[in-house]
């Protein structure tokens, strides 16, 4: 590769971190309205205290005990907006960018580890999940940390002081990442697997400097497996126990390995790689990231032809644990981008050294074009976002009707007004709030956030009670809330068209108020005139 391409590509390198970090902050400005997914978490924050994130989530979430903790202070100290609980992620997210930089730069020589980054920072999915209400861009920063000082360790310091100091900021690291970040624990694995074998069949042949890695190595394990058992006791179990059902959702039983059927693993396996989990800069289900993936394997022979077979251990030695998980069903293979994002790191740096190898034998003017069309075509991507964020920003039409229909509720509804809400309903007319999903989650913090009355949902019996109780000088309101798509309990209609009828024979005729929101989501707001 020409000196000249090289020079030219880490320039355009850096303007590709500046339109990265641009579209973080643009993308974090916008203030996209919580979705479902966010709010899944998000509600549980009104009414728990810090110790009651211990025990399990509504929702039957599953997330780390000191993120949720770190969330839950957000929260407090900032209040409910979506910048304040985005906040964490986004801190992740900008540290990340710079780490995965750092990564690159010491782990593979220019052009592989420039490009390696660009397809990083031109990616969709590590970008969206910096400006989001989850776990995983601090999962892809706890990787990036501990990848960065097993470089240090190998590459960098020799003074025993430098050493015994990195050594320590790396278990620490890997010690809190149990309780922070879930898949770090996989990533920890690794690392520990890597200078352990270094240290009993690397090439040093003194001793002194093998016990220097198996000492702490085996000091390493034995805190991460005690702390890791004790998380698992008293925090992940019981959470995992009560979202038992998560593993027979359709999105994560494709995920774990037909063990019953050993014969049909290597098609899952490449039918897992092929999907979300190499989706950078973008990919799709279905061998959606087919082509990402061909650069990774040609990424992956280039580094094992270059007697660096230790070094891609180091990269994918977490596939092995994160395989070892899902065989247990405790952990997806894949299946998302966010499950696996701790993978990010190894899956573009890969897939840029693949590009590089790609044309490695080709003259150098096509080198130069190919990289110049690989430049403008991943800096147009990330440029792509910005304008798509600008010209939509929401996740769905339906976040936003969300939002509105709050805003509308705490303008029009008068202080001395009593509001219940009806929705599909379980036994005892309790809110069936869960096969509601994500969709009624998002319904519910907006009007714990920007609605100013309490609403009481539930089913005939809890309104009818509400509208007979006690001195009632201002309107009745009754909130219908429904949401057919993908559910098994369609909305009650003839049991909520026989509480209409007891309500009108009891207060009068009521006003109606469509809201919808998307598809067959949609709110029906009924208001009753004053007792």
């Amino acid at each position: 590769m020409l000196d000249v391409t090289s020079r030219a590509l880490l320039v355009w390198t850096w303007i590709l971190v500046g339109i990265h970090l641009v579209w973080m902050g643009v993308r974090y400005g916008l203030g996209f309205p919580i979705w479902g997914d966010e709010a899944f978490v998000a509600v549980n924050f009104y009414d728990h205290s810090y110790l009651d994130l211990v025990q399990p989530l509504e929702y039957g979430q599953i997330a780390p005990l000191l993120w949720l903790w770190l969330e839950k202070a957000c929260f407090d100290v900032f209040g409910a907006s979506p910048w304040a609980l985005r906040l964490p992620a986004l801190l992740a997210g900008i540290a990340s960018t710079w780490l995965m930089l750092r990564f690159c730069l010491r782990a593979l020589p220019q052009p592989s580890a420039l490009l390696g980054f660009a397809i990083f920072a031109a990616s969709y999915y590590p970008l969206r999940h910096a400006v989001e209400l989850k776990p995983y861009a601090v999962d892809l920063l706890f990787a990036l940390m501990m990848l960065n000082l097993a470089l240090d360790l190998l590459q960098g310091a020799t003074e025993k002081r430098a050493q015994k100091g990195k050594w320590i900021l790396l278990m620490v690291i890997s010690l809190l990442g149990v309780w922070s970040s879930f898949p770090s624990l996989f990533v920890s694995g690794a690392l520990i697997v890597f200078f352990g074998m270094l240290g009993l069949f690397g090439k040093a042949e003194d001793m002194r400097a093998r016990l220097s890695l198996l000492l702490p190595s085996t000091l390493w394990a034995i805190w991460l497996a005690i702390s890791a058992i004790y998380m698992l006791r008293i925090f992940a179990n019981p959470h995992a126990a009560s979202a038992a059902w998560l593993t027979e959702m359709a999105m994560w039983k494709p995920t774990f390995p037909p063990l019953e059927e050993w014969w049909r693993i290597p098609e899952w396996l490449l039918q897992a790689h092929a999907g979300y989990m190499s989706a950078y800069p973008s990919g799709g289900p279905n061998y959606g990231s087919s082509a990402t993936l061909l650069l990774i394997v040609i990424g992956v022979i280039a580094v094992w032809r270059s007697q660096r077979r230790g070094f891609l251990w180091l990269l994918l030695g977490p596939l092995v644990f994160l395989f070892i998980a899902a065989a247990m069903q405790r952990y997806p293979y894949g299946g998302s981008v966010r499950v696996a994002i701790f993978m990010a790191p190894a899956f573009c740096l890969l897939a840029g050294h693949g590009l590089v190898t790609l044309f490695s034998r080709t003259p150098a003017k096509v080198q130069a074009g190919v990289m110049v069309f690989f430049c403008l075509a991943l800096t147009a991507f990330a440029a792509s976002g910005v304008v798509r964020d600008l010209q939509q920003p929401y996740k769905i039409l339906a976040d936003q009707k969300s939002l509105e229909f709050a805003g509308w509720m705490e303008q029009n509804i008068a202080a001395d007004d009593y509001v219940a809400g009806f929705c599909n309903t379980e036994r005892g007319y309790v809110p069936d709030f869960f096969h509601l999903g994500g969709s009624m989650a998002r319904l519910r913090f907006h009007l714990m956030r920007d609605f100013a009355h309490p609403v009481l949902w539930g089913g005939p019996i809890s309104a009818l009670a509400l509208s007979r109780g006690g001195n009632m000088p201002g309107h009745f309101w009754l909130i219908a809330y429904s949401d057919d798509n993908q559910t098994d309990m369609p909305f009650p209609k003839g049991e909520f068209d026989l509480l209409l009828e007891k309500l009108t024979a009891e207060r009068g005729p009521s006003k109606h108020f469509e809201f919808p929101f998307q598809n067959v989501e949609r709110v029906d707001l009924y208001r009753f005139a004053p007792r």
